[in-house]
Order: structure tokens, then C-alpha cells, then sequence
């Protein structure tokens, strides 16, 4: 065999990497040997081939078969002294997967190509090419600085924790190929990379923070009709925005436009926010109130307590129960008064909320016990949140902790907002017939602001409806 394949050098590369593969031709007989794991990883028919230029263009992704060309005949025709580029390259199981394609020909005494070596890198390993959607990753983002001035736009998927949870993870997996194809679409001008969970980056040079907004906006309208388009899911995203300039790092500008894309998510009713001082320092102040709340919660619930709300009869005469409302005192004077309305939203998503659940129950039904040994009857409420209907032990524990006060369950009341009942009424069904079995009550607040209240009257049974002042302004409005 000829001595150009008969090399140890090539046996001691060939079995250095699973995802390294390599090469080398011999050009005047135009016979190719392959390494063995290249054999495989591609279904080679022999680890030696002949034509092998129009063999392995049969391999590659027809949309990258000129780019391959090109580099190729550029080598050939002594323009380029190296063989670059990435393509997608079909495996052994169809799949088509993204290589770095490095190279180099020799040429013998009359100038003749003589031999032509090199290796492939399969990239899709090593965090170059998110394997879902084919995009760039943010490693390959966050690896060099930036170099020129621009804007950039995370953009994230608005409760896919939920698209997972009710219909699983491999359709959330559709969910987010679907999105990276409207990225892609929509900004055909910019780079669309994969960043992290839900979340998508787009980096455009030219673009302006307000074309990065039209940009969004086409993208959102498209994600709203999937079931129209795509036959999927209809499903919404947010997205944060800022400028950068030339060689910035990435993290920083990154950094910023994920600010934004939370407080879009928590504030923005067009889904969409630009990078300003003012939202940086709303910002700033919500990450200093999650982080003490943390703190707090660790140090058995410091700073958190109850108050009581009374609830009278329909005299107005006798106070016949009370509804239990949380409350908290941070002790750091950046921070100063914050409200339930500020911080239980923060508790929601930092997942405190899960721990002060059981505390609110605790302290709830502690003071209960005492005055029902006063003024027996009487009742207490507590609000729960969807987040706490979630954890498998939550609906349990509260017949526990009613178990071991001694409270008469017929006085005890859980509430719940209507507006969480969209999310999946189904389970919510199911954890408020566990409480009922046992005794308590349900009682549904704010009735009349969200969309599923005839469906909640009709499949649950509620003891109590609260009504919202806007649904009984509009009563008496339109009376």
C-alpha cells in the first residue's frame, strides 16, 4: 500500500479524538484513507475511497455544497494555501451536523498536486452549533468581543415552563425550533444565536434599537398565529433590547438586554423594552429586593409576619372571620417600604414563594387556634398561589398543619385568584377537591377579571366568591 496511508503519524492522530476526524489523499492515484472513527461516525463503505471529492459532496447539506466548492477549487487553484470552512455534514444516521473542514495540499516537484490532508471537527460537541435548532450557541457569542458597533435583542418565551409542563418537553423542543425559524426569518439580517433555555439572541449590526423593535413585533404576530401558520400551539415571547459598541464585551451588552427582557416580562404590555437608566434602576432595585428576600426566607422568614383584615357580617355589627395578609419589613435602607404588590410578584419567580407558603399557612393557622377558643366560630383565609398548588406537598401539608392546631377545618379558607385558574384548571380542580374532602372551604377572589370564570363556576365547587369592584362598577355602569 502506498507509503503516504502506511504512517504511524496518521494511526496516532486517527484514534485521538471521537470527534475529531481525519484524512488524507493521495492525488495523482486519487485514493482517500479516512480514520476509522470517520468510517463510522459518516457509514463510510471502506476506510479507503476512491473520487472522493464527488463521494463526500454527496455528504454535505445541498444549501452548503457551494460554500464548500468554492474553498476547495481555491486551494486547487493556488488562491489559497489552506482548506477552511464549516458545513453540514449527513452522519450515519441521516442526521445532518455541523464540521470545521481545515485542510492543506502539497504539491511535488513539478508543481503537481501530490497530497492533500487534513482534519474535521465535529462542532455540534463542542457547543459551536446548538444540535436543536442548528443556531449559533452562546459560547460561540460570548468567545471574542464584539467587533463593531450595533444592537443586540435577547428574546425569551413567555411561560414555557408551563408549554412544558402541560404538553411535555419534547413539544417544547418544537416550540423552540419554531421560534429559531421566525428568528430567522425575520431577522435575516442579523445573526440569530441560541443563548440559554427559552432564550434567543439576535446581533445586528446595521439594525437600530427601533428596527430590532419591528423586528420583534413581525416575529411575536407570527408566534401568536402558529396555529394558523404551523399547526401548533399559539405561544408569546418577550424581548429586551440594547446597543453595544465595537469591541465591548458580550456578556455586559448581554447582560443589559436581559434586564430589559425581565422587565418586559413584569412590566411591558408591548412584551418588548429598550435599554434606559430608568429601567436599569428598577431593575437594580428588584434584584436587591430578590436577593434580601432570599436572605430573609433563610433566616427563618426574618422580617416576614401577618396581619389580619377583618371581615364583618352583613350588619356590619359582628366581625365574623378575617383574611390573613402578608407582609414585610426589610431592614436595608436601599430598599425602604415594599409592598406586597412589589415583592410577592418577585417571590413568584425567584421560587421563594414556595417557602413563604408554608409559613403563611403556619402563622395562619397558629393565630386561628387562638381565637377559636375565643370567639368560636370564626374563620381565617389565606391566599394561595399556582406556583404552591405545584408542589405535590403543599395541599397535604395544610390538612396536616390544620390537623396539629386543632382547627375546625369548616373555618379554614384557601383563596385563589381567578386569573390563575388559566394555567391549568385541571390540577387546580384536583387539589381543591383533596381540600374539600377534608373540610376546608374555597373561596375565589377577584371573580370577574380574568377569562375563565363561568368554566370555574361550572367544574369547581366554590364556597365563596369574591367579586372584583371593576366587575360590580360595570354592573351598576350599565344598569
Amino acid at each position: 500500500m502506498n507509503q503516504i496511508f502506511e504512517n504511524y503519524l496518521f494511526d496516532a492522530f486517527a484514534n485521538a479524538s471521537d470527534t475529531i476526524f481525519i484524512y488524507v489523499t493521495d492525488m495523482k492515484q486519487d485514493i482517500t484513507r479516512w480514520s476509522q472513527n470517520a468510517v463510522k461516525f459518516f457509514d463510510l463503505a471502506d476506510e479507503y475511497t476512491r473520487d472522493t471529492a464527488s463521494l463526500w459532496l454527496s455528504y454535505i447539506h445541498p444549501d452548503d455544497r457551494q460554500i464548500y466548492l468554492d474553498d476547495i477549487m481555491a486551494v486547487m487553484r493556488g488562491t489559497s494555501a489552506h482548506h477552511n470552512c464549516q458545513y453540514r455534514a449527513r452522519n450515519r444516521y441521516g442526521e445532518y451536523v455541523w464540521v470545521e473542514c481545515r485542510g492543506s495540499l502539497t504539491v511535488d516537484n513539478e508543481g503537481q498536486p501530490a497530497v492533500f490532508a487534513g482534519i474535521m471537527t465535529w462542532l455540534d460537541n463542542q457547543n459551536k452549533y446548538d444540535s436543536l435548532t442548528h443556531l449559533l450557541t452562546s459560547y460561540e457569542l460570548m468567545s471574542r468581543p464584539l467587533d463593531a458597533s450595533g444592537t443586540m435583542m435577547v428574546v425569551g418565551i413567555d411561560d414555557f415552563r408551563n408549554i412544558n409542563s402541560q404538553h411535555g418537553i419534547l413539544y417544547g423542543n418544537k416550540i423552540l425550533v419554531r421560534l429559531s425559524q421566525i428568528l430567522v426569518k425575520e431577522a435575516s439580517d442579523c445573526v440569530v444565536y441560541r443563548f440559554q433555555g427559552d432564550e434567543f439572541v439576535i446581533y445586528g449590526k446595521k439594525e437600530s434599537p427601533q428596527d430590532m423593535v419591528a423586528i420583534f413585533r413581525r416575529a411575536l404576530m407570527r408566534c401568536t398565529n402558529s396555529e394558523n401558520e404551523a399547526g401548533m400551539i399559539n405561544f408569546s415571547v418577550s424581548a429586551g433590547v440594547t446597543t453595544f459598541t465595537a469591541s465591548e464585551g458580550a456578556t455586559d451588552a448581554l447582560a443589559r438586554a436581559e434586564l430589559c427582557l425581565n422587565y418586559a416580562k413584569e412590566n411591558s404590555s408591548t412584551h418588548v423594552a429598550i435599554f434606559s437608566a430608568e429601567i436599569e434602576k428598577k431593575q437594580n432595585r428588584r434584584n436587591l429586593i430578590s436577593e434580601e428576600l432570599i436572605r430573609c426566607i433563610k433566616d427563618d422568614f426574618r422580617n416576614f409576619y401577618l396581619v389580619f383584615q377583618p371581615i364583618f357580617d352583613s350588619t356590619g355589627t359582628r366581625i365574623e372571620g378575617c383574611e390573613s395578609l402578608l407582609r414585610w419589613k426589610p431592614d436595608v435602607e436601599e430598599i425602604g417600604n415594599c409592598g406586597p404588590g412589589e415583592f410577592i410578584p418577585i417571590l413568584e419567580r425567584n421560587g421563594g414563594i414556595i417557602d413563604i407558603g408554608y409559613f403563611v399557612v403556619r402563622e395562619a393557622l397558629k393565630q386561628m387556634a387562638i381565637w377559636q377558643k375565643k370567639y368560636h366560630p370564626f374563620y381565617v383565609s389565606f391566599n394561595v398561589s399556582y406556583l404552591e398548588l405545584e408542589d405535590p406537598k403543599f395541599i397535604p401539608a395544610i390538612i396536616d398543619m390544620a390537623k396539629e392546631y386543632g382547627v375546625d377545618a369548616s373555618n379554614v379558607v384557601v383563596e385563589l385568584t381567578e386569573s390563575i385558574l388559566v394555567a391549568d384548571p385541571i390540577m387546580v380542580k384536583t387539589s381543591f377537591d383533596m381540600l374539600k374532602q377534608y373540610g376546608i372551604k374555597i373561596a375565589l377572589d377577584d371573580f370577574g377579571t380574568g377569562t375563565s370564570s363561568f368554566w370555574t363556576l361550572h367544574n369547581i365547587n366554590v364556597d365563596i366568591v369574591k367579586l372584583d369592584q371593576s366587575f360590580i362598577r360595570g354592573l351598576v355602569n350599565n344598569g
